[in-house]
């Protein structure tokens, strides 16, 4: 769902007040203003609405305010009976993560879901299972080859007596297993052109 931005006047008119009392209240912080590039200030009603209720007293003659303000009240306390301080009072209800926090969350969620889709289609992002399944291929066939380099090198170094020549026939069948390994792990890779 796309944010819809308005301006500091139709707020005002929104909120059935003068424009200077939205104007106060964007410089003294209690409701937030959005800068567009061009300078101009612009305003999410929905969150406004509940900065609104939340920073900004109202005033005694204020119907608009004192018919929420009543609402959200709760029934008049009796003598010598003291307001509810649990976690459903206003008190506790202020430590509640409130509608901006949900609504950043959410604007966050949406983004992260759009670069990840943007990046799988980049060719960026490869499915976890198919990744999981070369690797274990690759390593467990580097594992057969390295196994074998014994039963490779030996029939070539019957008949050495020399250490270097024996060395070097080893070198080689480890080698060839290394060279392997490497072969399929590129195979696995992607190429340049698709980066």
């Amino acid at each position: 769902m796309a944010v819809r931005l308005i301006t500091i006047a139709a707020y005002a008119r929104h909120r059935d007040c003068d424009e200077k009392a939205v104007r106060k209240a964007i410089e003294e912080g209690r409701i937030t203003a959005i800068q567009q590039p061009n300078g101009r200030k612009l305003i999410d009603p929905e969150v406004a609405d509940i900065q609104w209720a939340k920073n900004t007293r109202a005033r005694a003659d204020s119907k608009r305010a004192a018919g929420a303000a009543s609402s959200d009240a709760g029934p008049p306390l009796l003598d010598g009976e003291t307001p509810p301080s649990g976690p459903d009072s206003a008190q506790g209800a202020a430590s509640k993560p409130g509608y901006t926090d949900y609504r950043t969350l959410r604007e966050k969620s949406d983004y992260e879901r759009a670069e990840r889709e943007n990046r799988r289609e980049a060719g960026l992002l490869v499915e976890r299972s198919l990744v999981e399944r070369g690797i274990f291929d690759a390593v467990r066939a580097f594992r057969d080859s390295v196994m074998v380099i014994g039963q490779r090198a030996a029939p070539r170094c019957i008949g050495l007596a020399d250490s270097r020549e024996i060395e070097h026939v080893i070198v080689d069948e480890t080698r060839k297993a290394l060279e392997g390994f490497e072969a399929r792990m590129a195979a696995l890779l992607p190429s340049k052109e698709t980066t």
